[in-house]
């Protein structure tokens, strides 16, 4: 996969030739990447960057979508929330970073697969995981290649999770290993290929618990994580077996 970058901050004059005659000369697939240099976000900056996207999607992405994975609209920190000054805080930060990517995605074609891709953050591994919630960054992918773990953990929504429930998640992150993190608000539209769902119990809201029952009536199976040791993960169907390791709350 070849990445091209794009140079669309409020200086660009938008001049993507290069960039083209890359693309004509590879036959890798292609993943287009908008720089945008240090993000703004106030009106005009939004503008500008809704001019270079129309300019792609007319162009670039009309000529070459056959040959493309997508296109990413961020690459960097989740640190970046912290350039949101209307925010009084960091989850508030989160949610209208996400808001403003999802605008941006707006204008561009609907078989554009677009991608933010958080490399590195300044926040711990539970308040991390809270702020880059798929809640949040629902129409984009947070990931370059899906994953596809049958390993889940419920990410309780956002008025459940105190410090005390983020230090638990960080504990769950750590013995479950390879995972996808699953909100609690889209569990029963993301359950699909998982076999384990780790859960911090008194973190679940009614609607949550009534998902859960949903999954295991699906024929998935929930654990408690706090004081258990992680089920194997040496194959799908072992997973599902080892339920002497861990607390099982569902039924098979």
């Amino acid at each position: 996969m070849k990445r091209l970058l794009l140079p669309a901050t409020l200086a660009s004059d938008l001049d993507w030739t290069s960039q083209r005659e890359e693309a004509l000369s590879i036959e890798d697939e292609i993943l287009w990447e908008f720089d945008f240099g240090r993000m703004t976000f106030d009106r005009g900056a939004f503008h500008a960057y809704v001019l270079a996207i129309e300019q792609f999607s007319a162009g670039l992405w009309k000529e070459f979508s056959s040959r493309s994975k997508g296109i990413v609209l961020y690459r960097g920190s989740l640190g970046i929330i912290n350039q949101i000054m209307t925010a009084s805080e960091e989850v508030e930060a989160a949610t209208l970073f996400g808001d403003f990517l999802h605008r941006l995605a707006s204008f561009l074609p609907d078989d554009v697969a677009i991608f933010c891709l958080f490399e590195k953050t300044p926040f711990n591994r539970g308040r991390s995981a809270q702020l880059m919630s798929k809640e949040r960054f629902l129409h984009l992918r947070l990931e370059l290649e899906e994953n596809r773990s049958p390993v889940g953990i419920l990410l309780p929504p956002d008025e459940l999770c105190t410090p005390l429930v983020l230090k638990k998640l960080e504990q769950c992150m750590e013995l479950a290993g390879p995972h996808r993190m699953i909100p609690e608000q889209r569990l029963n539209e993301m359950w699909d290929g998982l076999d384990l769902l780790y859960v911090i119990e008194e973190a679940v809201s009614a609607q949550g618990k009534r998902h859960l029952k949903g999954f295991e009536a699906a024929g998935g199976k929930t654990f408690g994580a706090e004081g258990f040791e992680p089920p194997t993960h040496c194959s799908q169907s072992s997973c599902a077996s080892q339920t002497a390791l861990c607390s099982e709350r569902g039924s098979s």
